[in-house]
């Protein structure tokens, strides 16, 4: 019921993303370096910038990046408003059982039952109606239930569930089979393959405590060895690990194959080849000097070993690992997993605390989640981070850098592309990251959901759900199931 105004803008944006000591969504120096956010009234702001700006900027200001919360409700937390509040506790000023939240969106939660269910019942504030004037959203109510990532798909295959992201590929070929049958509950519709695993090395080499993570470090810096590391790399079987079939091909690093932007001309790749890999560590120094069948350091060095993070939620982040593991064994380069949880692998991603991760990122447009990908800022991205001490950052990094700043200048589509060609070059020449494999996705939808469109691919503009625009879904009278808050009202 409080008016979404300018105060959440410039909460959001002061106390937010431009305080040192919140972990936001954007960082400083998305929007351009020096950019300034100026409010003229409750309804109106500016920003100014130091270069003309594109329509660009607007799309680097949907989601995930530019979320503004409730100001009213998070205020009384943060410390700069209450000194006696701490940053810690700011992180905990919403927690899961306070219910309901403020929302914007066409549902609110109102039930939470921790590791179980959420109940969400439509927003009675929603500000959407359709073309014969009925308030959105359709549907009176949803329910999310925790489950895994292999549960969830088995749940929307049978019928229990009405929709998912099928994002695991080891399902696609039983999900793909059941969901042809005639007298199937779902609809399975792939995407564009937008979802892509990638190596990241952390090149903040000044950063690290450990001597050792230092070296390793300085090494991850030399593009020889990065090229060494993607020859070393038999993606076709690092591809056939996590699922058998045609589902997963290689991958460059860069945009995806399934982004528009996406450029095979302009896209420099590593295929498979122990030799070279071999021949480019040795060139490196980087020899078996105390013949234990391990590579050392420059000039007789400890053992060349890399410790890998990957999230243990995601069965196929571990199955590449392992495989990662075993070819660049193959080379002599020891890989130790570090498996780790949700928490765990974001705290060392935003304090830097890692050397190598695996991970799945979706690179499709330079605008969207670009901290992630392209070093925009001090704190951009997370691979490389500036700590006490300026960033060393690299020179394909600074073209990288002002490539994005052209790219928010201009509105020409022509520029664009040519803007995003030569991102790719820098990207994909200089193994800015080492990728592994890129698959599509699916999104399974129970045949009793209408208006979900079936040419909206997972992860090319948003997570599905989003892309299907969730307050437009209905279902027909007679197939609807009973609600669980029937004419419950999300009161605040």
């Amino acid at each position: 019921g409080d008016p979404f105004d300018t105060e959440d803008i410039r909460f959001w944006w002061e106390d937010n993303v431009e305080d040192p000591n919140v972990t936001a969504r954007m960082k400083p120096g998305t929007l351009g370096e020096g950019t300034v956010l100026t409010v003229i009234d409750d309804y109106t702001f500016k920003f100014s910038f130091r270069k003309p700006q594109g329509t660009a900027t607007l799309e680097a200001l949907a989601y995930i990046q530019g979320c503004p919360g409730p100001s009213h409700w998070l205020k009384d937390h943060h410390p700069r408003y209450n000194p006696d509040k701490t940053y810690n506790d700011y992180r905990e000023a919403m927690p899961a059982d306070s219910l309901p939240v403020p929302v914007m969106g066409a549902f609110v939660p109102v039930v939470h039952k921790p590791d179980e269910l959420v109940v969400m019942r439509r927003n009675p504030y929603y500000w959407k109606v359709d073309e014969a004037g009925n308030q959105l959203p359709y549907h009176n109510e949803t329910h999310y239930k925790l489950t895994t990532w292999d549960d969830r798909t088995t749940q929307a295959v049978a019928g229990t569930g009405d929709f998912s992201n099928m994002e695991n590929p080891a399902n696609y070929v039983e999900a793909l089979k059941q969901s042809r049958s005639e007298d199937a509950p779902v609809d399975a519709k792939f995407g564009p393959r937008t979802m892509g695993w990638r190596i990241e090395l952390n090149y903040a080499a000044k950063e690290a405590d450990d001597p050792y993570d230092q070296q390793l470090r300085t090494v991850f810096r030399e593009l020889d060895f990065r090229k060494a590391i993607s020859h070393a790399l038999n993606r076709d079987a690092i591809g056939q690990a996590v699922a058998r079939g045609p589902f997963a091909y290689p991958y460059v690093a860069g945009f995806l194959t399934g982004s528009p932007y996406y450029s095979k001309e302009h896209s420099e790749f590593q295929s498979y080849d122990q030799d070279k890999a071999n021949a480019l560590l040795d060139g490196l120094g980087l020899t078996d000097s105390d013949g234990n069948g391990i590579r050392n350091l420059p000039d007789g060095g400890e053992d060349l070993t890399i410790d890998m993070v990957y999230r243990t939620t995601r069965p196929e982040d571990r199955k590449q690992v392992d495989a990662v593991a075993s070819q660049l064994a193959e080379v002599g380069i020891r890989v130790l997993p570090k498996p780790s949880d949700e928490s765990a692998v974001e705290a060392m991603l935003n304090g830097g605390t890692f050397n190598a991760i695996l991970k799945r990122e979706n690179f499709t447009n330079p605008t969207d989640k670009t901290c992630r990908h392209l070093p925009i800022s001090d704190k951009c991205p997370l691979h490389h981070q500036a700590g006490d001490q300026p960033r060393d950052t690299m020179d394909f990094e600074v073209e990288l850098g002002a490539l994005y700043a052209d790219f928010l200048a201009t509105s020409a589509p022509a520029e664009k592309i040519q803007i995003v060609q030569r991102m790719q070059e820098l990207l994909t020449q200089n193994v800015y990251t080492i990728g592994t494999i890129q698959t599509p996705a699916a999104l399974l939808v129970n045949k009793r959901i209408r208006n979900a469109h079936p040419g909206t691919p997972v992860f090319l503009f948003q997570w599905a759900e989003d892309g299907v625009i969730r307050e437009r879904l209905w279902t027909a009278k007679a197939d609807q199931l009973d609600e669980i808050l029937p004419g419950t009202i999300a009161e605040y």
